[in-house]
Order: C-alpha cells, then structure tokens, then sequence
C-alpha cells in the first residue's frame, strides 16, 4: 500500500473511532469490523457466509437447550446468529438474542416474540431484579463464552461505516448484527 492510501486509511480508522466514541470499546469495534469486512468503505460481506456453515456458538446453544427451547432466526442476509430463547414453563415472555459474526458481542433483549417492535428497555446487559431465573443463567453463559453484551447506547452510535444500500453513517448495530437497524429504530 503506497504512503497516500495508508494514511488516508489511518485516517478513516481514526474518524471511525471518534464517531464510536472515546472509551476502549471502540477500537475494539473498529479492529474486528476491519478484520472481518476489510475495507469498511467498501465491505466484504462473504466472512458470514462461512459462519454459517460453521457456526461457532453451536455448543453455546445447546447449552441454552437444556433449559431453553431455541428457536433460530438467522437471517443468512445479515451478520449475526439471531434467536428466540424461551422457558419451557408456558410464558409469553423470552429473549431475542443477536450473536455476531464479526467479533465477540451480542445483543439480549427481554421480549419474546419477534415480529413486536422492541422498546430500548428491553436490552438486558445485566442482572435484573425481578426478572426470571433463566436470564441470570443466560448472561452468565454468553459471558463465560467470551461474549460482550452490548447496550442500547453502543449499538445505536454512529460509525463510519458503508453498507451496500448507500446509507451513512450506520448505527453500530447496522455494522456488527446485519442490514436491518436498531430494532426500536422501525417496524417488525
């Protein structure tokens, strides 16, 4: 790579950064974003495909099947395992959960069906009072998978990021889960 392109990357990489923010998170974002897609500017989707194929958090699920009936909503156009966890007792409540395919985070949120619209509090980063016993077992083993749940606030920043549709900028969601946006940003 010529001295022009480099610093013309070093500078995207930086602007990149900035519009995540200034915590440690976001060179994270931006270190696996470029591992996986390449050139953020122009993105190479393919890595996913290869996930599929090979999902890595095959034992994580089944782990989650021993308590859990899972129901998979990957969506082979996006870049996350997504699912649908719910207690076998009878409940109309459960999880969405979204694994990414380019680096170590998910999105849990406590709902339980995924044609509703969620609301920003639905997004479960930790321990919650009053909330069913399942949900302690869940982050504790998305945790001990090596897994980073992410908040409302993380995913819904802004980065320099350009999918094929042309949007930008993107939220943070667009870049580690898939084409659709922030959940609560629209319908379904």
């Amino acid at each position: 790579m010529d001295g022009a392109r480099e610093h013309a990357r070093q500078e995207g990489d930086a602007r990149f950064a900035m519009a995540l923010g200034t915590d440690d998170r976001s060179e994270e974002f931006l270190e696996h974003a470029r591992r996986a897609y390449g050139d953020l500017r122009n993105p190479y989707y393919g890595f996913f495909a290869d996930a599929l194929g090979n999902n890595p958090w095959k034992s994580l699920l089944n782990g989650f099947r021993e308590f859990l009936v899972v129901e998979d909503w990957t969506d082979p156009l996006d870049v996350s395992f997504s699912y649908v966890l719910n207690s076998h007792r009878r409940s109309r409540s459960g999880w969405l959960l979204w694994l990414s395919g380019v680096g170590p985070y998910a999105l849990l949120a406590y709902g339980g069906d995924p044609d509703t619209t969620l609301a920003r509090a639905d997004v479960v980063t930790d321990f919650g009072e009053d909330r069913p016993a399942e949900e302690r077992r869940i982050i504790e083993m998305l945790r001990e998978a090596g897994l980073t749940l992410l908040s409302a606030e993380e995913i819904e920043a802004t980065v320099d990021f350009h999918p094929p549709d042309g949007r930008f900028p993107v939220s943070t969601f667009t870049m580690l889960f898939g084409e659709s946006d922030v959940p609560w940003w629209h319908d379904g």
